[in-house]
């Protein structure tokens, strides 16, 4: 199963987003993705089995009491035919909290990626045209659970934990 770690937005978030949505999508057209699809990624860990994808789900939430508690999202570019929306400045907490993370995820001996943490939420995928990087309206987005997928591959809601 291809799996990652991730932060949902909230319901009252969602909406700000799927506004985000349209409005892209009208410059780069592309599919929208759906409203339970959308989140923050913390950690891409590739395929896992459901046991090691739930080693790594226990590695998030005995760090998730350090995680920082918001992050504002206010630019948007493409990656490749990908539209995503991310802070223009990511907050040296949240990628010290993702690199702290990454190294209790090693020493559990799991195989995580190597690049650089870019905080980011796809929005628009098999985009017709690149996606300019601009500014958005300031959004803010809790970061409230840490999310993996199920076995089913859908992204579940985890209670807080806070």
């Amino acid at each position: 199963m291809r799996a990652f770690l991730a932060c949902l937005p909230p319901p009252e978030c969602l909406a700000g987003l799927q506004a985000w949505q349209k409005r892209l999508r009208r410059q780069a057209g592309g599919r929208a993705l759906a409203a339970a699809q959308l989140h923050l990624t913390l950690v891409f860990l590739g395929e896992l089995t459901p046991l090691r994808l739930q080693q790594a789900a226990d590695c998030a939430e005995r760090a998730a009491a350090n995680l920082p508690p918001a992050i504002v999202l206010d630019g948007c570019g493409s990656w490749r035919d990908v539209g995503w929306c991310g802070p223009a400045y990511p907050p040296p907490a949240l990628r010290a909290w993702v690199e702290t993370l990454k190294t209790e995820l090693r020493a559990a001996g799991l195989a995580i990626e190597t690049q650089a943490y870019r905080p980011h939420v796809t929005l628009l995928r098999r985009l017709a045209r690149p996606l300019p990087e601009q500014a958005l309206p300031p959004l803010t987005l809790p970061l409230e659970e840490v999310a993996a997928p199920s076995a089913q591959g859908q992204l579940t809601r985890p209670s807080s934990c806070r």
